[in-house]
């Protein structure tokens, strides 16, 4: 074995890899030789079958070899690349326009061959097949014949660098998965091979990066192809598996801390609140008032999630477990991820709590401000804390914090809620959201949760109307809008961009400018309005928020910055552009800032004909659903989990910098992971060998799964 490479070993470690190409690599993420190995495709090109040039026919994808004969520009200045290859039937032509000149001239030389995929095309003028602009993955060069055998595969397609080519990575990776040690990787002890039909890590990390010619091409967008592959589903299996023992051994290993006991009091502040409300609390939120309270009542710590629908009333509750914490001597704060809606918690609380024990710390403050609202916090006259995260800096330093409500959750970054909950040390913590996790993921990642729901909104007496409008009905729309205003009702336009942008992908998006323009020319320029997004700066937001409020705005045209936190009861329309760029459940919080009054809501999405089917399809499920627990189910069927989490990109099934796993594509092999790992006991790996397990997960996640509990 002491020929063999150890899979913690630098990637400078291997021969041929100096300091260049260790940097490289470095910045695609490649440090060491487990980073290497787990630097998996993200696709497939089939390069098997072989055609003569003499065979071709137009607008087909093909793969054929050839010796170059000829290469070099053909016009300097409008800088045309051409190489013609020749395979003994005829010659074939690839031509690069705006070439890297110095790149195709050192590789695509005279008498060297090449083997090449892609679509042919044949112009009038040309009497030879070409491909036109071929990217380095759908070309192998090489001085000897032989070597393309090796190519005319199922070929590996890798995410590059700077300075990194698919065929220096594969030489690379070839070098490595002949040497390298796979003992450390290998926890699958054959009873778990045979309960879930895997196979070993080290076959399956090798037949994914060299599927063998005999093999199905794997589609890596599609969950049936992954399935059926043994290998992709494999690893897939070992990267969900270590997840779940992570969590379950650190949720077992976890030492339950003390923390301060509430009390519910007589003549205190939170019976007065409860005296004061100008309505009953609903049975869904007596119930998990009741499991909040309970919790506060015990020597451990609460670590609860209180996840309900859109003006299911989640700050009524958060505001009477502050009163008890409160009523303790303690004191609480509420952590919202946006200043409008730390501003809109400050002035519900302000209704209820004595003033002088009510504080609020933002960004915007004035330094004398912050300063004063920094020694009422430190001094403890501050019972009830309200701001952003603001409030763990290092400065703020509490007196006596009994209770954390952190404030649309997934908002936050990890660390972010992190740091918050170390500020609290012992206090019990409360994590709130609008956006519902989906039944199909909880089990699996709120392990360290107690999780209540409020799941009935039994005041609501009606669902939000909402449609999709062509663009060939905007003038009715219009008329529509204008009707409601007449009648002293508010509306919001939303729109995705603040600017126009260069980026073609953005093109055709309206902006909240574009929109201006837009409405100037129609009957709501008589109306009162402002625009809204995030580059204002506080006071002007604030100023806007207050005229809205305030009803001196008839309606605002505004970017997401409102999709939390904005209560206003009159506003009763929202007018959503480009809705094919939202999920579902961030839809479903932009239309939850409607409806709060008692006058009938609507919510228009505009459709400008440039919608894809998928989206198109997405939005249709939208309007027919008002409920936000089943819309997170459809969002996580058809975007996957990334938008629940903060975790990057609203598409991305990657919630946790998976290697090759993705839950929106991988649900039903996650939920075998969770399978085994709930009965890991009974294998024999955990019998035999469990610190493999635990090396595995510290190898795979390092520090990730220890925040797992604040995800």
């Amino acid at each position: 074995m002491s020929n063999k490479l150890n899979i913690n070993s630098k990637i400078s470690s291997l021969k041929g890899v100096g300091p260049k190409i260790e940097n490289i690599l470095k910045n695609a993420g490649i440090i060491d030789l487990s980073d290497l190995l787990f630097y998996f495709p993200r696709k497939y090109n089939d390069y098997r079958y072989l055609k003569n040039i003499d065979e071709l026919v137009e607008g087909e994808e093909i793969t054929i070899k050839g010796k170059i004969i000829s290469s070099g520009l053909i016009k300097a200045r409008r800088k045309i690349y051409e190489v013609i290859i020749n395979d003994g039937t005829g010659n074939f032509k690839i031509t690069w326009f705006n070439p890297i000149y110095k790149y195709l001239k050192e590789n695509f030389k005279i008498d060297n061959f090449v083997i090449l995929s892609g679509k042919t095309n044949k112009t009038k003028s040309a009497k030879i097949f070409q491909i036109f602009n071929p990217s380095p993955d759908q070309y192998f060069i090489s001085n000897n014949d032989d070597d393309l055998v090796n190519f005319a595969n199922i070929s590996p397609v890798y995410k590059l660098t700077k300075g990194l080519t698919q065929n220096r990575l594969k030489k690379i990776l070839t070098d490595v998965l002949k040497k390298i040690d796979f003992d450390e990787l290998e926890i699958f002890s054959n009873d778990i091979l045979n309960d879930f039909n895997l196979m070993k890590i080290s076959d399956s990390i090798r037949y994914i990066h060299k599927p063998s010619k005999s093999s199905e091409i794997v589609d890596l967008e599609s969950a049936n192809s992954v399935n059926n592959s043994i290998a992709h589903r494999s690893m897939i299996f070992y990267e969900f598996l270590l997840i779940c023992l992570g969590m379950k051994i650190a949720s077992e290993e976890n030492v339950i801390k003390k923390s301060k006991k509430h009390i519910l009091e007589n003549n205190s502040l939170y019976s007065e609140i409860l005296d004061k409300l100008p309505f009953q609390l609903t049975n869904s939120q007596n119930k998990v008032l009741n499991e909040i309270l309970k919790d506060m009542s015990q020597d451990e710590q609460m670590n609860r999630l209180l996840q309900g629908d859109v003006g299911s009333g989640k700050t009524i509750i958060a505001l009477l477990s502050m009163a008890v914490s409160s009523d303790n001597n303690f004191q609480s704060c509420i952590v919202a991820p946006t200043e409008i809606l730390a501003d809109q918690h400050y002035l519900y609380l302000k209704d209820f709590v004595p003033n002088e024990e009510l504080v609020l710390l933002k960004s915007s403050l004035s330094v004398a401000e912050k300063n004063n609202a920094l020694k009422l916090i430190k001094s403890g006259q501050a019972k009830f804390i309200v701001g952003t995260h603001s409030l763990f800096q290092p400065n703020v330093i509490y007196k006596n914090l009994g209770l954390i409500v952190i404030d649309e959750q997934h908002r936050f970054g990890v660390e972010q809620r992190k740091l918050m909950m170390e500020k609290g040390e012992d206090s019990d913590v409360l994590i709130m959201t609008a956006t519902p996790i989906p039944r199909t993921l909880s089990s699996i990642l709120l392990s360290d949760y107690d999780v209540s729901t409020i799941d009935r909104i039994e005041h609501k007496k009606q669902n939000i109307e909402t449609k999709i409008v062509d663009k060939a009905q905007f003038d009715k729309l219009i008329d529509f809008i204008d009707d409601q205003l007449s009648q002293g009702r508010q509306a919001f336009f939303l729109c995705p961009l603040i600017n126009s942008s260069e980026n073609e992908d953005f093109e055709n998006l309206v902006n909240v400018y574009l929109l201006k323009d837009i409405l100037q020319k129609t009957n709501l320029k008589k109306y009162k309005y402002d625009i809204l997004h995030g580059d204002l700066d506080t006071s002007k937001k604030e100023h806007i928020m207050s005229e809205l409020r305030a009803g001196k705005l008839n309606f605002i045209i505004s970017t997401t910055v409102i999709e939390v936190g904005l209560d206003i009861p009159n506003a009763n329309i929202m007018t959503i552009f480009n809705p094919e760029r939202f999920g579902l459940s961030q839809l479903h919080q932009l239309r939850g800032r409607i409806g709060r009054g008692r006058h009938s809501s609507y919510c228009f999405l505009i459709n400008d004909s440039k919608i894809n089917d998928n989206s198109m399809e997405r939005i249709k499920v939208f309007t027919q659903i008002n409920d936000g627990f089943e819309l997170s189910e459809k969002d996580l069927a058809l975007r996957g989990p990334g938008a629940f989490y903060g975790a990057g990109s609203e598409q991305s099934g990657n919630v946790w910098n998976l290697n090759l796993g993705n839950i929106k594509r991988d649900i039903h092999i996650l939920k075998e992971a969770k399978e085994c790992a709930d009965r890991i006991e009974s294998y024999n790996i955990f019998t035999n060998d469990k610190d493999k397990i635990i090396k595995n997960i510290d190898l795979i996640w390092g520090k990730t799964i220890n925040l797992t509990k604040i995800l």
